[in-house]
């Protein structure tokens, strides 16, 4: 099985059943073709959101702008505090959670589709997309404000017709893409050494064969270092070592497919290349610090999960 067959990523209508209360505000919320765009600011949402958001994959891109308060996330197996004057725009497909949302928090929460994206963006290519870059971006004062009223006209544009106006909707995506790809380009350091193409390519790869490769001499060979070299620069540049990365990575994948699939748990334990359940129930454990029958539980019944109370 492939990440795209095993089971479906999140759409906005999925996770406004599973992730929101629903008040008197319902019908305003989620105005026609929300699953292709929706937009609202962070003192409209947070109300009604349900947290922690356990670990998924959504289907559309996501896109948070802060102009106070605190916003804490994970992306990928890395957690991040987004605060005011910053943005992270999450890609589609990239595993992410949400484990508290400060109650003074103000700016904006979006998703878009790919679909959308692409019709928007046609030949330009946005490094901060890429699915092994850094999730943060700094921005100034003046940059903050410039995204600000775009993101404003766009809650303006949703609330009267949904993403059904997307000859008004992609012209303003278009401007906060753009400038949040030149606040971007500004923090991005000019020139890489091997040490960080190594890094970065090995990132990359984890992505891509986590469910076929779990050894460390399985990326040296695919990155033609030796696993000794691979192992000195990972760690040094990361602080861990590479099997760390890739046992972390695996658990973070079993806990998606323990969220959004109905696979069993010796099936998630295959599907991940484990040769029996008992190993993988040990390594879940070991960095979950509960099994994986119980990770399950706490999801379905909305409990507050282990390492995002």
């Amino acid at each position: 099985m492939n990440n795209d067959d095993s089971f479906p990523s999140i759409s906005p209508g999925m996770a406004r059943e599973r992730f929101l209360i629903k008040d008197e505000a319902w019908e305003q919320r989620f105005r026609p073709d929300f699953n292709q765009f929706i937009i609202a600011p962070f003192e409209f949402a947070r109300p009604v959101i349900k947290l922690p958001v356990p670990p998924g994959r959504t289907g559309n891109h996501a896109l948070f702008l802060l102009t106070g308060g605190q916003v804490e996330l994970s992306v990928g197996h890395r957690a991040y505090t987004l605060s005011a004057q910053q943005v992270t725009v999450i890609p589609a497909g990239q595993i992410f959670s949400i484990t508290a949302i400060r109650e003074d928090t103000t700016g904006f929460m979006c998703f878009f589709s790919n679909d959308l994206l692409i019709s928007t963006i046609q030949d330009i290519s946005y490094n901060f997309l890429k699915l092994t870059t850094s999730s943060l971006t700094e921005l100034s004062a003046q940059q903050t404000g410039f995204l600000t009223g775009l993101m404003g006209r766009l809650v303006i544009d949703y609330s009267e017709s949904g993403a059904s106006r997307t000859d008004i909707i992609r012209p303003y995506l278009l401007a906060v893409l753009s400038e949040i790809n030149r606040a971007y380009a500004g923090t991005v350091a000019a020139k890489t050494d091997a040490g960080d193409r190594l890094v970065q390519g090995f990132i990359h790869l984890l992505e891509k064969y986590i469910r076929q490769k779990a050894q460390v001499t399985d990326y040296a060979d695919l990155l033609h270092v030796s696993p000794n070299h691979l192992n000195k620069v990972i760690k040094l540049r990361t602080g861990q070592s590479p099997s760390v990365w890739i046992d972390e990575r695996r658990v973070l994948e079993a806990k998606v497919l323990l969220f959004q699939s109905t696979l069993t748990i010796g099936q998630i334990a295959a599907e991940l290349g484990f040769t029996d359940q008992s190993s993988f129930g040990r390594l879940f454990r070991k960095y979950a610090d509960v099994s994986p029958a119980q990770f399950r539980k706490m999801i379905d019944s909305a409990q507050s999960l282990p390492g995002m109370a």
